[in-house]
């Protein structure tokens, strides 16, 4: 019973989230860069808190291959969401193209 007020919390948060995402509203897309953010924020300062207490050279080591890793996984995502901006908001490319009035023109021979 003392954790419910958390899992409501957290249903309601996934609610808004995925109404977000499946109408693909403008704020979304913000929110995705923000959620990038704290992630690489995350991951940096995990890096700098080992660079810190690291008492070995292999301990320097591990702290660059986790930052190697956290970047891996940042780089492919973040430009993945900068490319497709266009999903999302009132410009999406929901509708399909209209057609022209224009008429096809034939080749002589047909």
């Amino acid at each position: 019973m003392e954790l419910l007020p958390y899992f409501l919390g957290f249903a309601i948060v996934c609610t808004v989230l995925s109404i977000g995402l499946q109408r693909r509203t403008i704020w979304m897309w913000y929110l995705g860069w923000v959620i990038l953010y704290l992630f690489a924020g995350y991951v940096g300062t995990f890096f700098f808190s080992a660079l810190y207490y690291a008492d070995s050279l292999a301990a320097e080591g591990y702290a660059c291959i986790y930052l190697f890793g956290g970047l891996v996984l940042w780089l492919p995502a973040s430009v993945w969401w900068a490319t497709h901006r266009h999903l999302f908001g009132p410009r999406a490319s929901t509708r399909p193209p209209q057609a022209t009035n224009e008429s096809t023109p034939k080749s002589p021979s047909a």
